[in-house]
């Protein structure tokens, strides 16, 4: 029997957040080890791991779409996956985890994200070098105009809700 951790989030932290969690909590239950799975949703974290509980645990569960912060998991066994496989075969993905977690080096991931971070900086300063001329003045230009259609929206909208008083 097992002492597990896990976070669940994906982009809206709606449906899938839960679902996930959902789905590692009965793939634990089944294979008969104890979880506690935090969500990440748009309400916020719920079902927060204490620092004691990340201690105890054995390993560590991120089933997640977005970016999660791992630094609290430092030294940990850890094994992240997505969503969808935790939905679908929560047994599977926590048999796995124990199998294949891999002990989260805080200091080595941060240098790993922090030069991901820069090459897509990087990236990002050569793409919007190479938008010149004619495309970077249309985009200007349709930037600037939304305003005036918002507007010209409304004005429709208030002109039909007058014109019906009359």
């Amino acid at each position: 029997m097992a002492n597990i951790v896990a976070i669940t989030s994906c982009p809206t932290g709606i449906a899938h957040t839960f679902m996930a969690a959902e789905g590692l909590e009965q793939g634990a239950a089944k294979a008969g080890h104890v979880i506690k799975v935090e969500t990440q949703g748009s309400v916020g974290a719920q079902n927060q791991l204490s620092a004691l509980e990340i201690e105890q645990a054995e390993v560590v569960i991120i089933a997640a779409d977005t970016s999660v912060d791992k630094s609290r998991f430092a030294g940990k066994k850890l094994y992240e996956t997505n969503t969808k496989a935790a939905i679908n075969d929560g047994v599977a993905v926590v048999a796995t985890a124990l199998e294949q977690a891999k002990v989260y080096q805080a200091a080595a991931a941060a240098a790993g994200e922090a030069n991901y971070a820069d090459q897509v900086k990087d990236a990002k300063a050569q793409q919007s070098a190479a938008r010149t001329g004619p495309y970077k003045h249309l985009m200007t230009g349709v930037s600037f105009m939304i305003p005036f259609v918002v507007a010209g929206g409304l004005m429709i909208a208030i002109g039909f809700a007058l014109g019906c008083m009359y």
